[in-house]
């Protein structure tokens, strides 16, 4: 069944979300940890029950395509780089929020030392994403 554009772009949207978070969640139960710099994620679920939910999400993915297909909507294949420039975007916003001078509504002031040593971390970090923008040229 052919739904109109507008239903069809906001139910690919919710199924591209979707889609994303199967994968996300895939990707925790079949790797046993992950370390991030301020975040671990420790596996703690018993094989069995990693196994019951990796089978819940395969099906899950089949009811989605399943879904898809009924209601007439095709794959909208992405290129990598416009994956990976929207991501390196995301990133760049959310560290440029982290300057001290955009941090002033917590009621809190930083101390001078604090400021500049995070407005220097801060800037080494955007400069190096900016330079992953340019290698995606």
């Amino acid at each position: 069944m052919k739904l109109h554009e507008l239903h069809a772009r906001r139910l690919e949207a919710t199924l591209s979300r979707a889609d994303e978070a199967i994968h996300r969640m895939e990707s925790l139960l079949m790797n046993d940890e992950q370390d991030g710099a301020v975040r671990k994620i420790e596996n703690k679920l018993s094989p069995k029950s990693r196994e019951t939910l990796l089978a819940k999400l395969h099906t899950l993915k089949i009811m989605l395509a399943g879904m898809a297909e009924s209601f007439s909507l095709q794959p909208h294949p992405l290129d990598t780089r416009r994956v990976l420039n929207a991501e390196i975007s995301t990133l760049w916003v959310q560290l440029e929020d982290c300057r001290p001078r955009r941090m002033k509504g917590y009621g809190q002031q930083f101390s001078q030392q604090a400021s500049a040593a995070l407005e220097e971390a801060v800037e080494e970090l955007l400069q190096h994403v900016l330079a992953m923008r340019k290698g995606l040229d």
